[in-house]
């Protein structure tokens, strides 16, 4: 570059960083501009005086180390003791389901009629052993009551009744797959406190009959077991509008006391999460305030004039 290009550069640099300190003359005062004010007053020039310097805005601290308030403290969801873990809540193998699209004989119809008895029967014992003969009996239910000490015999024998009355009902499904043959097995699951095997159960009675009430009801009652309050408020109530029954109503009264406090639950962790947000957001302020450099006035410093980056 020759001599006469780098003058019209200069030149060019110096009526930009003039044009700058005309709009904004406060620059003149800046540390990157003071040798250029000498030189400006050693030529007699006038240099307005400094602006007062505007004080930073003032931002709310916040102390990383400051306790959590109990509003927003994290609450642990309410462990309920009646809902059984997956991992306890399954049968191995699983249930055998037979064949669905079998058309029954007249053989199968007379062996399945001798079975169901003693299915039925099983699951009645099973039934009384826990107090009470509800949906796999006669209608409508009829409650028996015992001593302290018989009632927890009963229920001591009663788990191995309903595992033979499982052994009969997968029996009788080979023999007349039907959804009430499903549904019942189902019920024995839910008393042996095994809900992921009486939903496929459940399942298997709707895919067979999807006005099925009784199967509402067992795959409401499993997901009650398991804890899922909204699946089994909507399969218990669907099961109520197609079947009524008054065992139902009685879960579905908890049931609905359980989703309202996994409600509130939600509503508490929200509002957390929003006071977490406001201190975070908070904290970022903070942090952009001190990093802000208010008294350098010149960004970049003698960079903020373009051209003039090698002056």
């Amino acid at each position: 570059m020759t001599d006469g290009e780098d003058i019209a550069e200069a030149v060019h640099a110096l009526k930009t960083a003039v044009e700058v300190l005309k709009a904004s003359p406060e620059l003149l005062h800046t540390p990157e501009l003071a040798f250029f004010k000498e030189y400006l007053v050693s030529m007699g020039a006038k240099i307005p005086p400094a602006k007062e310097k505007k004080p930073a805005p003032k931002v709310e601290e916040v102390d990383d180390d400051e306790p959590l308030s109990e509003e927003e403290k994290e609450e642990p969801l309410p462990v309920d003791p009646d809902v059984i873990p997956e991992s306890e809540a399954d049968v191995s193998p699983a249930q055998e389901n037979g064949d669905a699209s079998k058309e029954p004989s007249d053989d199968d119809y007379e062996k399945a009629s001798a079975v169901k008895g003693e299915a039925m029967v099983n699951a009645k014992r099973g039934l009384l052993g826990h107090g009470c003969l509800t949906s796999l009996g006669s209608t409508p239910p009829v409650t028996y009551r015992y001593s302290h000490r018989t009632l927890h015999l009963q229920e001591a024998q009663s788990s191995g009744e309903f595992e033979t009355a499982v052994a009969k009902f997968t029996e009788l499904i080979k023999l007349t797959p039907t959804a009430a043959n499903y549904a019942n097995r189902g019920m024995c699951f839910i008393k042996m406190k095994k809900p992921l095997a009486a939903i496929r159960d459940a399942n298997k009675a709707l895919e067979l009959n999807p006005d099925s009430g009784k199967a509402y009801r067992v795959r409401g009652l499993a997901n009650a077991q398991l804890g899922r309050w909204t699946d089994a408020s909507k399969d218990l109530g669907q099961g109520q509008k197609i079947d009524y029954d008054e065992g139902a109503y009685e879960m579905q009264k908890k049931v609905s006391k359980k989703l309202d406090e996994l409600h509130k639950w939600e509503q508490a962790a929200k509002a957390r999460a929003e006071k977490a947000k406001q201190r975070k957001s908070k904290r970022a302020a903070a942090s952009a305030a001190a990093d802000d450099d208010f008294g350098s006035g010149f960004p970049g410093g003698m960079g903020g004039f373009p051209g003039m980056g090698g002056m």
